[in-house]
């Protein structure tokens, strides 16, 4: 189960996962919510898909719905992705008799940043709510040990360690390979003209910090008058995204593109990927960028430390520090060298170390250890 169909993080990660799971050994049916442009990738990698509202929780229907269709599949094991599909899918799992439930959870979720007041107490209910969820989870996947450890430590409801498993996101290596040569044949200004180009691939929401990096833009402006920014995605904040570039004057500097399903592509054609966000589980993105051989600028937050070594195979600054960010892509784009050094170190890490296969290999044993073997 995830609650969602369109472009994302936790989409990609789950498509991928779909398609390496093994078909002589796991037979799956997929609730998604909605009918997005991920639905037919969906459809393409499972045995049913069914559309349905994963995200509204008031809908009691829903839960008994879903119990329907797990007793109908037979179900062995429910694994859900996204804090509402973990809600609704793990009360469906328990009415349904299903004898194990896992949960994928992809970030550090419902943490009080930047929030005052109700919308303080309101974040700080919801994370009660699904944590108790996870409580009674199975099994719970983080995609990193800063998302494990906050798991676990955070205050309020703790999810047992003994309970929790880090399996690290991965990319499809082979399609990436695919997209080298297919970028290779060609170039493109569909994202607007301009050079060098900076790509940052994440739906529009606070938690992304778009607007550090674009309170960055003018100070790039100054030394590259034609820079090209590309922000690919949608969201809640893309709108206050898009007023702020026309409020600091670099509007015709950036591009927002709406949610695309070529980002592989986007990101190759960049010389500078980054990764602006005030927290994060693991970023695929980050690691898309990586295999792709992209130099990187990342933020210090979350599982990003993780994955990435300052100076080596990424520039890392702080969060929330558009000086340091511009300083940070400044330095990058007058030193191509030295970018190009980094990209290929990133790139023999990500392709080592966050493969779709051992992201696949380690699910598909979860699920055996827990269905007894």
């Amino acid at each position: 189960m995830i609650a969602a169909s369109g472009v994302g993080g936790a989409e990609q990660v789950f498509s991928t996962l779909l398609q390496g799971l093994d078909p002589g050994r796991f037979e799956v049916t997929v609730a998604c919510h909605g009918q997005g442009v991920m639905f037919d990738t969906y459809r393409r990698d499972a045995t049913r898909v069914f559309s349905l509202d994963l995200v509204d929780l008031r809908r009691l229907s829903t839960v008994t719905r879903l119990a329907g269709m797990m007793r109908e599949s037979r179900c062995d094991i429910v694994h859900t992705h996204l804090w509402t599909a973990d809600v609704l899918g793990g009360l469906a799992a328990r009415l349904a008799g299903v004898r194990r439930v896992v949960s994928s959870v992809a970030g550090a979720y419902f943490l009080p940043i930047d929030v005052t007041g109700g919308k303080r107490v309101r974040r700080q209910a919801f994370s009660c709510v699904f944590r108790s969820i996870y409580w009674g989870c199975d099994r719970v996947i983080a995609p990193s040990q800063y998302v494990a450890d906050d798991l676990s430590a955070r205050s309020g409801i703790r999810v047992p360690r003994g309970r929790i498993s880090v399996i690290q996101n991965g990319v499809d290596v082979h399609e990436v390979e695919r997209q080298e040569r297919h970028v290779a044949c060609g170039s493109s200004e569909r994202w607007g003209s301009g050079s060098p180009v900076v790509a940052v691939v994440a739906n529009f929401f606070p938690i992304k910090g778009h607007r550090y990096l674009i309170r960055a833009i003018p100070q790039v402006v100054r030394v590259y008058p034609r820079v090209r920014f590309v922000l690919a995605g949608d969201g809640e904040s893309r709108a206050s995204a898009e007023l702020l570039a026309k409020q600091l004057g670099v509007a015709d500097r950036v591009t927002f593109t709406g949610e695309i399903r070529d980002s592989l592509e986007l990101m190759k054609r960049s010389d500078l990927v980054v990764v602006p966000s005030i927290s994060e589980g693991l970023p695929i993105t980050l690691i898309e960028a990586m295999a792709l051989g992209r130099a990187v600028v990342a933020t210090d937050v979350g599982g990003i430390p993780e994955v990435v070594e300052d100076g080596v195979t990424a520039k890392i600054v702080p969060p929330r520090n558009p000086a340091a960010l511009a300083g940070a892509m400044l330095e990058l784009l007058k030193a191509p060298q030295r970018s190009r050094r980094l990209g290929e170190a990133g790139q023999a890490v990500a392709r080592e170390r966050f493969s779709a296969n051992r992201m696949v290999g380690m699910t598909e044993e979860l699920y055996l250890e827990l269905h007894g073997g």
